[in-house]
Formats: C-alpha cells, sequence, structure tokens
C-alpha cells in the first residue's frame, strides 16, 4: 500500500472513525517502511460532514456526477455564445433544462447513496453536496478535487470562478440577439390593399406581447443570476461553520488522547515510585 492508496482508504471511512483511521493507516505505512508517506498521510485533514458526504457520492454514483459537471460546462459555454450574439436564447434554454434535470438527477443519486450510509434524511447534506457539484464546475481545478473524491472542506472555486455560471445576469439579460442579415422586403404589389385599422391594430398587440415575452424572458435569467450568486454565498457560509466544527472535532480527540497518554503515563509513575519504594524500605 502506498500514500494514495492510504488516502483513498481514509477518505471512505465512516466520519466518526476517521482519526483512528487515519493512525492505523499511518502506523501500516511506517511498518511498511514507507515513513514519508506515512508522515503525509498524518496531516491529512478530516473532511467535515458536507464534504466526506460529497466524497461518498463522487465514489458510488460517479455517472450522475459526470453526466452534471458535462452539463454545466455546456450551458456556460451556450452563455458565453450568447453574450456574444453567436447563439440564440432557445439554445440556452435548452441547455439550461438540461442541467436542471442533472442537477435532480444528482440529488436523487446523493440522496440514495446517503441513504445507504443511514443519512439520507438529512436534506441539508443532500444540498452541500449538489452544492460542492455546482461549485466544482466552473474551474478546472475545482473538478479535478472534486473528482478526486479526497476533499477535506467544501469546494471553493475562487472568488471570481461565481461568475462563470448564470452569474451575469445583467448582461446576460441585456445580451443581444443573434445578428441575422435582414431579408429583404418585397416590394408591395401595386394592387395589394393597404392595411385596415383593425389589422395594424393586431400587428400593434402581436408586438407588444413579443416585447413583454422577451422582457420576462430577461427577467427570469437575472432573477436565476442573483439566485445562484446567493447560494454560493450560502455555501461559503456554511463551509466556514463546518471548517469550525471539524477543527474542534479534531482537538477534542486529541485532547482526548492526550489525556489518556497522561493518565497512562502518570500511573507508570506511580507503579515506579511504588518499585523504588520497595527497595528503598
Amino acid at each position: 500500500m502506498d500514500e494514495r492508496e492510504a488516502l483513498d482508504e481514509l477518505y471512505v471511512a465512516p466520519l466518526d472513525g476517521f482519526v483512528e483511521a487515519r493512525a492505523r493507516l499511518s502506523a501500516a505505512l511506517a511498518a511498511a517502511g514507507r515513513k514519508a508517506d506515512a508522515q503525509a498521510l498524518k496531516k491529512a485533514r478530516k473532511p467535515s460532514a458536507a464534504a466526506w458526504a460529497t466524497n461518498q457520492v463522487v465514489r458510488r454514483a460517479r455517472a450522475e456526477v459526470d453526466a452534471f459537471l458535462d452539463a454545466s460546462a455546456r450551458l456556460r459555454q451556450d452563455q458565453a455564445a450568447m453574450l456574444a450574439g453567436l447563439a440564440d436564447r432557445e439554445t440556452y434554454q435548452a441547455r439550461a433544462d438540461d442541467l436542471r434535470r442533472a442537477t435532480a438527477a444528482l440529488s436523487d443519486a446523493a440522496r440514495r447513496v446517503l441513504d445507504e450510509i443511514k443519512r439520507g434524511d438529512d436534506r441539508a447534506l443532500v444540498d452541500r453536496v449538489v452544492a460542492n457539484a455546482r461549485a466544482a464546475a466552473l474551474t478546472d481545478g475545482a473538478r479535478a478535487a472534486l473528482l478526486e473524491g479526497r476533499l477535506a472542506g467544501d469546494v471553493d472555486a475562487g472568488v471570481d470562478a461565481f461568475g462563470g455560471l448564470l452569474a451575469d445576469g445583467a448582461a446576460l439579460a441585456a445580451a443581444p440577439a443573434p445578428s441575422r442579415a435582414p431579408a429583404a422586403a418585397p416590394r408591395p404589389s401595386p394592387a395589394a390593399p393597404a392595411p385596415t385599422g383593425r389589422e395594424l391594430e393586431a400587428r400593434r398587440r402581436e408586438e407588444e406581447r413579443a416585447r413583454q415575452l422577451e422582457a420576462a424572458r430577461r427577467e427570469e435569467i437575472a432573477a436565476r443570476a442573483v439566485a445562484e450568486t446567493a447560494a454560493a454565498t450560502a455555501a461559503r457560509a456554511r463551509a466556514a461553520r463546518d471548517e469550525a466544527r471539524r477543527r474542534l472535532d479534531d482537538a477534542e480527540v486529541e485532547l482526548e488522547h492526550a489525556q489518556r497518554a497522561a493518565a497512562s503515563a502518570e500511573a507508570g509513575a506511580e507503579r515506579a515510585a511504588r518499585h523504588r519504594a520497595r527497595f528503598e524500605s
């Protein structure tokens, strides 16, 4: 067993047994003569509950994770094309629908995996798994870290990365439609009758409905951008809270080990004192 294999075994271990598993695997590496690997493994951080759950989903539901990441990548590509005026909103909307379906499938897979490890009733934990996948979709580095299945904390794609997916709502809403060459206007036939007042009013109402529909679409895109940014901010806040809790858990485990060692040392000292007293008497 090398360090990589030990890390894989460590990060699939039950969360409440992480510290003990880390000590056991480090000792096994050291006993096998891999002292450098053993020292490196000792530095492996205990994951937060959300990071641990995400690792399990990545390892047990890889198809759904890959499908979600691919759908996110395609949507970002179409978003960039639409902002450049090179794609239409219908295509973008279809990609957005694909991502919603992939998100639902990932959420179902996360719930199924967590059910297997008796955590499926924790809806907030399922949401955190999806939030980590969403953040990982924004940069290559974060995606690679997610797919390793060894997260210690929530995915941080960087301060600017959250602008990569639906975050530029104002620009997206104002994006021009793809440029098309105007069709040549047909010359009216001399015999064609002039449109009536009723026909002109119908055309005006139809144009107004089209403008209202376009405005509604832009508002929807902007609202989604706001929701996505808010979700990212909330995920960061929860990550900070979980990291603090994780450190407290580690400190409590280390304190317990230190107390046991101190008690053992004190008992040894008492035995040595009694032994010495027998020789002095």
